[in-house]
């Protein structure tokens, strides 16, 4: 289980580094990670305040969040570095120690994120490796995750990348080879150990420092999806590396298998290689340990057998001389090196070469293996120390010696050496061998008490066995006292404790893998590198054929039509730049059509005389390749030549055959589009005058535009031929332009005769008239108005309002003039005539284009009309006291007598009529009275006042009617006019009194008041019945009533919209309306605000 371990009692320091090698590479890795900073840099942006408190925290939390520690891995095999003693490490997985410079490298960018990832490195480098290279692998984890999380390219693949935990990811696997580099490079000892060090070491290591990159990628990206304001996003997206160019798409492509595919075949190589040489040295070591393990019973039972041998009774006998016995024995064996004799009472008789038990140092095995003897037991075998001096332990003989009746009557114990005995020369031998390799044997006692060792020292020997020791025979792991990796064997020896242990170091059996695999290794970096070089050269001619061709896709994009691509080859790419000039050509041909159709379409825009815009038409459709060229138009289009059934206009040779032929394909083609005939001699339907040149192919085309026939456009070649599509579809395109061509002469004609027969109407009327553009530009002026004194000061089209109009009020008139309504009004020009002015516009899909101005004399008139309201006005003062006895007789009538039925209805209708006639009277008086101007007086009123008054003295006629009357909103509370208040009150009068007159029950009259350009303007607004078109240019005429059957409900005396435009004129406003049949009306009285804006 893992164990969550702190650091913060960890020793800080770092390791030198192992050697040169170790520095060298460290170099090239720094200088690799300072040229991926520099082509990666960004402006470092710590400008805000919460930059740099957000860059402190990161800082402190950097090394904080390494000590706080994580979780040690107890289960994760570790090896010891190479020939240096000490235990392996454990590994740690610090949880959080990425998370500060991930944080950075979203938020501040690649700088701030660099700097805290060798902060990082630094922390993780002295408390937990204590290498230096760790800071440059987390510094460069680091850069490579702000990198991926801050590149702007915008293909899927990178935006994921963006995500923090997929960043996380593709940065582990980028940094596993490095690692592995670093692992080889720094640890000590020759290059298999180091190759084995670092393969075995840095899939551990790489996940650990992956999965704290999946841990601070996790916690990290929730700042990302929650769209934190502090992450930054890139704005503008970039095309990729891969998107630029074909060959670095395509070496992406295939680069990751072919690498996948030779770092398989790298570690397949090294496993396979590093098995075999395994396999060796672990079928050596059983063969060593086999040999030496069938040896060693033999020696044992040997000896026993030759000590039973020895075991003779008459050793025990007193009289002889046992010692000289002895002696002859042990010369005899040459077995033993020593050999003594024990009574029955365990007690030493003589001993050879040592007659002194003293001399041997009897162990305590010996001792009781003595009384064991003396008690039945016939041989036994015991260990004993080495001799003093001397590095090979005794190994000890005890036979009983019995008489005769089979009874223990004394002992004989033997010694022998076990190094210099002659029955274990060979195995010992087989046994040394192993230290040619740098391996060490043993033979062990069941006490695991080393017996033997082929490289100790007499120390060692009969010491306890430190090493690991297996329960079952066999192949396994251990380390050596100096921390080497050593692959051992176990052999048990038959019939006894005994045990043989053989072993070799590691580096043995991987210097031998390295000289199997080192090879094939060679060979595989040789073909990658082979294999990356040649997809470079195979790829460059497809790079440079498109790179051709996309450069002249530029050209042609361009415009350069003039460079031809040049194929190289019949492959696919050589059908590609085929292609491509093909349609080079066939662009080419296209546009230069397409000029000649421009040309001539500028031509008709800027000719409308049919023959010279038809000349140049003419010409291009030579370009095809015709040798005659020509349009036979119907005499419409040219009204000069009406004289003519047609008109006919060539390019070409021209002779009586080729206008026969004009004449034929004329009539020909009239209910046809078109004909095509590749051979002229064979049809026997065209007949030409004999022994004239005629066309040997011609191509014609009917000419029309919105479905009316205008003529003929052919092209005559002199031999014959086949039309190809585009002769046709050009021919065609040039027939659509001359039938457009045809129709605007036609049109131009037309209109030509239209100004014509305009400007003869205008030139004599009497009445002056003039036409100005939208920008006050004069166009026409009829001679009436040329001769006007003092109205006009130049006659020029084309000349601006300002300098053609004198008279300042039609000045005004004119230049303010920007409505579709007709503006009229009545003006006295200095020669004491007086001319009703109307100013018209000229309108094209409801957009003023000009506007026409129209002087009629009045003068007569004018003079008739106060001569009519002279005596209109002393016919209705005379009127009134006629009127006034009458009303007076009738209201007695009441009073005389009483009056039936019949009689008050006679009385109620002479009423009525008497009333009528008062207030006709009495607004023909009014109307005298304000056309002459009598007691008006202006002064400063508020017409929000006046409105109220008069809405709250008709708001209940509106109530009967049930008719909604309101003084809509208006920002014009305080506004204050220039006006006489009993005239004002009097028009806004008479249009609220019409508006509720004529609108129906249950409808809506509102009252709006607002102001614009110095000027109140107050609108009424009903729902009513509407006026008439025919009756609105009427409708402030005096007397004047509307024929429709809906104003004879309201019948009136035909003065109160008179009296309201007399009002609005005094006041030198204007009233105008619009309506609609059936949707109401708008009422408009518009009056300066202020007396000094009143014209005289």
């Amino acid at each position: 289980m893992p164990n969550y371990s702190s650091l913060i009692n960890e020793s800080i320091y770092f390791s030198s580094p192992s050697d040169i090698f170790s520095i060298i590479g460290w170099g090239i890795f720094f200088v690799a990670i300072v040229y991926f900073l520099h082509k990666n840099w960004e402006t470092i942006s710590l400008s805000f305040q919460i930059n740099w408190v957000l860059y402190s925290i990161l800082a402190c939390l950097t090394p904080l969040l390494v000590v706080v520690g994580g979780l040690r891995l107890q289960n994760v095999s570790s090896l010891p570095l190479p020939v240096l003693p000490g235990e392996a490490q454990i590994p740690i997985l610090l949880l959080f120690s990425a998370i500060p410079w991930q944080l950075a490298g979203g938020m501040l960018g690649i700088g701030p994120a660099f700097i805290l990832g060798i902060l990082s490195g630094v922390s993780v480098g002295a408390l937990v490796t204590h290498d230096f290279v760790t800071i440059l692998e987390f510094a460069s984890l680091s850069l490579l995750f702000s990198f991926l999380v801050r590149q702007n390219y915008r293909s899927n693949i990178f935006s994921a990348v963006r995500i923090p935990i997929v960043a996380s990811i593709v940065s582990g696997i980028i940094i596993f080879p490095i690692l592995v580099i670093n692992r080889i490079l720094g640890v000590p000892g020759n290059l298999a150990s180091r190759i084995d060090y670092g393969l075995n070491q840095s899939m551990e290591y790489t996940l650990i420092r992956i999965g704290e990159l999946l841990i601070g990628g996790l916690i990290v990206s929730l700042f990302y999806f929650l769209k934190n304001r502090l992450w930054k996003y890139p704005k503008i997206l970039q095309p990729s590396p891969i998107e630029k160019k074909f060959e670095n798409r395509f070496l992406l492509s295939v680069f990751p298998a072919i690498s996948f595919v030779i770092l398989v075949l790298l570690v397949s190589d090294w496993q396979v290689a590093g098995g075999a040489a395994k396999q060796l040295v672990e079928d050596r070591l059983r063969n060593i340990s086999e040999i030496t393990a069938e040896s060693i019973p033999y020696f044992l039972e040997a000896g026993q057998n030759q000590t039973l041998a020895l075991a003779d009774s008459t050793l025990l006998d007193v009289n002889s001389n046992i010692e000289e016995k002895l002696s002859q024995k042990l010369k005899l064996s040459a077995f033993f090196n020593l050999i003594f004799v024990f009574d029955n009472n365990a007690q030493p008789i003589a001993g050879y070469p040592y007659q002194q038990i003293d001399s041997i140092s009897m162990s305590e095995d010996e001792i009781a293996g003595v009384e064991l003897a003396l008690q039945g037991v016939d041989v036994q075998t015991y260990v004993v120390d080495p001799w003093i001096n001397e590095d090979s332990i005794q190994i000890s003989f005890v036979a009983s010696i019995k008489d005769e009746n089979d009874q223990p009557i004394g002992v004989l114990l033997t010694r022998t050496d076990l190094i210099s005995n002659p029955f274990t020369q060979s195995a010992l031998e087989t046994l040394r061998n192993i230290t040619s390799d740098g391996g060490e044997g043993f033979i062990l006692d069941e006490q695991n008490r080393i017996l033997f060792k082929t490289t100790s020292a007499s120390s060692e020997i009969f010491s306890i066995y430190q090493g690991n020791i297996p329960d079952s025979n066999g192949i396994f792991e251990s380390f050596s006292p100096q921390a080497q990796r050593q692959i051992m064997y176990l052999q048990p020896i038959v019939g006894s404790g005994w045990k043989v242990i053989v072993g070799t170091p590691v580096q043995i059996y991987q210097d031998l893998a390295l000289k199997i695999a080192a090879p094939l290794l060679i060979l595989l970096i040789i073909i990658f590198f082979v294999v990356f070089i040649l997809l470079k050269l195979s790829l460059r001619p497809i790079t440079n054929t498109l790179k051709t061709l996309s450069s002249q896709a530029s050209l042609i994009s361009q415009g350069n039509l003039e460079n031809p691509v040049v194929a190289t080859s019949e492959d696919e790419f050589g059908q590609l730049a085929t292609s491509f000039e093909q349609m080079r050509l066939k662009l080419k041909n296209r546009l230069d059509e397409l000029n000649h159709l421009l040309i001539t379409s500028q031509s008709i825009g800027e000719h409308l005389e049919i023959n010279e815009s038809i000349s140049r038409l003419l010409e291009s459709a030579l370009v095809s390749g015709g040798d005659f060229a020509r349009v036979v138009l119907t005499k419409d289009v040219v009204p000069e030549h009406v004289d003519l059934p047609y008109l006919a206009i060539g390019v070409g040779e021209d002779n009586d055959a080729i206008l026969a032929l004009d004449k034929q394909l004329f009539e020909n083609l009239k209910n046809q589009d078109k004909l095509i005939i590749p051979n002229l001699a064979r049809m026997r339907r065209f007949v030409t005058p004999i022994g004239l040149k005629v066309p040997g192919a011609l191509l014609a085309i009917s000419l029309h535009h919105e479905n009316k026939y205008y003529g003929v456009l052919w092209v005559g070649y002199q031999e014959s031929r086949v039309i190809s599509d585009e002769d046709i579809r050009f021919i065609s395109t040039l027939a659509s332009q001359a039938g457009m061509a045809a129709a605007n002469a036609k049109l131009y004609a037309t209109a030509e005769l239209g100004r014509q027969r305009m400007e003869a109407v205008i030139n004599s009327t009497p009445e002056p008239v003039m036409v100005f553009d939208d920008h006050d530009r004069l166009i026409l002026m009829n001679p009436a108005a040329m001769q006007l004194r003092g109205l006009v000061n130049s006659t020029n089209p084309g000349q601006p309002l300002s300098e053609v109009i004198i008279n300042e009020i039609l000045y005004d008139m004119l230049k303010n003039y920007s409505s579709n309504r007709d503006v009229t009004r009545e003006l006295q020009l200095s020669n004491d005539r007086t001319y009703f002015t109307s100013i018209s516009s000229v309108t094209n899909n409801n957009r003023m284009v000009g506007k026409v101005c129209l002087l009629r004399d009045i003068t007569h008139f004018r003079v008739l009309d106060t001569l009519k309201t002279d005596v209109v006005a002393t016919v209705s003062h005379d009127l009134r006291s006629p009127l006034t006895f009458m009303k007076g007789y009738v209201s007695l009538l009441t009073v005389v007598g009483q009056l039936n039925d019949q009689q008050k209805s006679y009385v109620e209708k002479i009423e009525a009529g008497i009333a009528s006639m008062t207030k006709l009277v009495n607004n023909l008086l009014d109307l005298g009275r304000i056309e002459a101007g009598i007691g008006q007086s202006i002064e400063k009123i508020s017409p929000n006042l006046i409105i109220d008054q008069i809405i709250s003295g008709l708001q209940p006629t509106a109530t009967q009617k049930n008719i909604l009357l309101t003084f809509g909103e208006s920002d014009c509370k305080d506004l204050l006019i220039d006006a006489d208040p009993e005239l004002l009150q009097q028009a806004i009068f008479n249009l609220v009194d019409n508006a509720i007159k004529y609108t129906n029950l249950g409808g809506k009259v509102e009252v709006i008041l607002s102001s614009r350009d110095g000027k109140a303007l107050i609108e009424i607004r009903d729902t009513g019945i509407g006026i008439a078109p025919i009756d609105l240019p009427h409708l402030f005429d005096k007397f004047y009533r509307s024929s429709r059957r809906e104003s004879y409900k309201n019948r009136g005396s035909g003065l109160g919209l008179a009296i309201v435009k007399t009002i609005a004129e005094r006041h030198f406003g204007r009233v105008w309306v619009e309506s609609k049949l059936g949707r109401g009306s708008s009422f408009y009285l518009e009056i300066p605000i202020e007396h000094s804006q009143i014209a005289p």
